[in-house]
């Protein structure tokens, strides 16, 4: 007979354990994100973007992973250059500053759910693992609590520079958090009043059961999402660092890493910003069309798909390569032997893990057969089960944050910077208008809804 538990399992523990690895999501992200920035720029653009940096393979030749052995040269020229002060700051301050938001961002992940709780049987007992490193009754609070730490980093930093022009964008770093953090917080409270939790998994749960919060409250949708990009301090909100007037802002006087924490903190917000935004109005883990029970009375099958959706997305990239090829072969490049070996290095990768993925799925699909216990009426199955449909839930929400990711960036590169009293006037006097018009309308029609059941 099952048990129950209700102490903790030793593999409870051990798996507590292993989600703390969640926390260096943020670190993947600016791994993703920096290049993406780039090439992205340049194709928004239409210019190259980075693709001079390279490292040489006997036969392939230069090898520059499309940006990223660039971005690897920046990040190691900032890692080993000279830390410097200048004279007149205050020195512990000074260095304390650039690692608050980057610490911040390490936090975060703590409170997201990155699938669905789990619950699968493991010899004679039934094991409980929730989706979040930290099951906090108000989840979405303390998120925004600890995103809004961030800007005391930038604030510190301009206070202790002692510069002028550091200290006035510190001064609008804290405005403008004051007065989108107003928005964000309002324009959120239509999704709480219908999912009655502040809880972000009972929130994902509500959106899995009726529609996702996209379509239940698109207006509070667009006022989170313009409030969050201004909140992150992005173009064409990073009135904190105008070239123009501030010569950077809060972080003039910084330089090698001090400044690279910066850097990784803005690119490390996004990805949490990203994925919360996921999580509170496209579903966050929820697979489009298709319940979790589904997915786990037919895992073997889910598995299966999600490895063709990869050779498909393989597949695609040969394409491009491919069509890339073509022209380089017909144009007057002066380094277009350079890069045809390049890329037939990429084909040989490609056209060799296409096989492998296939073979993986079509294995997964005819031999991975479920099984389950049934236990208070309910099905439970074993913890292969749990593993594969919690990875499923995993790259769902990874995808959709991966698409708001771009977003960010395809704004940034396509509006001009607003100028800081037109930032305001959006934030207090448009955005918080709508927020409140919105809120008040949910609040009506889920009291006449809930009063009519």
């Amino acid at each position: 007979m099952m048990e129950i538990l209700t102490s903790r399992h030793w593999l409870e523990w051990a798996i507590t354990i292993a989600k703390f690895a969640f926390a260096f999501v943020p670190i993947g992200f600016i791994l993703l994100l920096i290049p993406l920035e780039r090439r992205g720029a340049g194709f928004i653009q239409d210019r190259q973007g980075p693709n001079r940096s390279y490292f040489k393979l006997p036969y392939f030749g230069r090898i520059r992973l499309f940006g990223w052995v660039q971005n690897a040269c920046d990040g190691l020229k900032l890692f080993f250059k000279e830390v410097y002060a200048p004279n007149h700051v205050h020195r512990i301050l000074f260095a304390l500053a650039p690692a608050i938001p980057f610490a911040i961002v390490l936090i975060s992940p703590c409170v997201i759910p990155w699938f669905a709780p789990m619950v699968f049987t493991f010899g004679d007992a039934v094991i409980r693992i929730p989706g979040q490193t930290v099951d906090s009754e108000v989840g979405v609070l303390l998120l925004f609590g600890l995103s809004s730490l961030s800007a005391y980093g930038a604030v510190l930093a301009g206070w202790a520079s002692n510069s002028k022009f550091s200290l006035l964008g510190g001064l609008r770093t804290s405005a403008m958090t004051i007065s989108y953090e107003v928005c964000l917080g309002l324009s959120l409270m239509g999704m709480l009043l219908l999912a009655g939790s502040f809880r972000i998994d009972e929130i994902i749960a509500w959106q899995d059961a009726h529609v996702w919060g996209i379509v239940a409250q698109p207006v509070a949708f667009f006022c989170f999402l313009i409030a969050m990009i201004a909140e992150t301090g992005r173009a064409p909100f990073d009135v904190a660092e105008g070239e123009p007037e501030l010569v950077a802002g809060f972080h003039t006087e910084y330089g090698a890493m001090q400044f690279g924490l910066f850097y990784m903190g803005e690119y490390s917000h996004i990805g949490i910003n990203s994925i919360l935004v996921a999580c509170l109005f496209l579903g966050g883990y929820s697979v489009p069309f298709v319940e979790m029970s589904t997915i786990q009375a037919n895992v073997g099958i889910s598995l299966g798909v999600l490895c063709g959706l990869i050779v498909l997305a393989l597949l695609a990239f040969l394409h491009m390569i491919y069509r890339y090829s073509r022209w380089y072969k017909t144009s007057s490049a002066s380094n277009k032997e350079v890069i045809l070996r390049e890329y037939s290095l990429y084909k040989l990768l490609a056209w060799a893990a296409v096989p492998v993925v296939l073979v993986l799925g079509i294995l997964s699909a005819l031999f991975f057969h479920p099984e389950y216990t049934i236990i208070n009426g309910e099905m439970v199955y074993g913890a292969g089960v749990a593993f594969g449909t919690a990875l499923i839930q995993l790259l769902t929400l990874l995808v959709k944050a991966c698409f708001f990711c771009w977003v960010w960036i395809w704004v940034r590169w396509t509006l001009p910077r607003f100028r800081y009293d037109h930032v305001m006037h959006l934030g207090w006097k448009v955005i918080l208008n709508i927020a409140l018009i919105n809120l008040v309308v949910t609040a009506v029609i889920a009291k006449l809804v809930l009063g009519g059941n």
